[in-house]
């Protein structure tokens, strides 16, 4: 079973998890037409990931526990996007997941008086779930296997016979 690395080179990006999860995780949402929250909020959401991760980075971790942290972390974007967006005080209460009475979304001021708020268009909650899983995924392949691949690579080009400059 594969682990993460504690010590070297591998142990000092750790931190790059955050950004790069939050990265991902925003695109996810946008693509399946979820509210993005402003530029300070995916900041501040990015820098506690990418302080949490720097923190768990310096352990030995198996590869399952990775791509678990990875999923926790993409559902509490979500969560943390939906919350933040919008401008309104609404959040995880009127989160709206297809669940029945329950609103999309919206900020109040958005939102028909009197009636449930359609969804916006282009939204859909199996896309926003698979988008997620999918920015999950993504965000463990470039952590776990990067430094694998930084290591391949530096070791083919320094393994390549130098052509003389004409």
């Amino acid at each position: 079973m594969a682990t993460l690395q504690p010590a070297g080179r591998t142990g000092t990006v750790a931190w790059l998890a955050g950004p790069l999860s939050t990265g991902f995780g925003l695109a996810a949402h946008l693509a399946a037409g979820g509210p993005a929250p402003s530029l300070i909020i995916l900041v501040a959401l990015a820098a506690l990931l990418g302080m949490a991760a720097a923190m768990i980075g310096r352990f030995s971790i198996p590869g399952w526990a990775v791509l678990l942290a990875c999923a926790v972390a993409q559902q509490l974007l979500h969560l943390g996007f939906a919350a933040f967006s919008g401008g309104s005080a609404e959040g995880i209460p009127s989160h709206g997941h297809g669940g029945s009475g329950q609103e999309v979304p919206y900020p109040a001021q958005d939102r028909p008086s009197g009636a449930e708020a359609a969804p916006p268009p282009g939204y859909s909650p199996h896309l926003m779930l698979h988008s997620h899983m999918a920015a999950a995924l993504s965000t463990y392949a470039v952590m776990y296997y990067w430094p694998g691949f930084v290591r391949w690579s530096r070791h083919f080009h320094a393994s390549r016979p130098k052509s003389p400059v004409v």
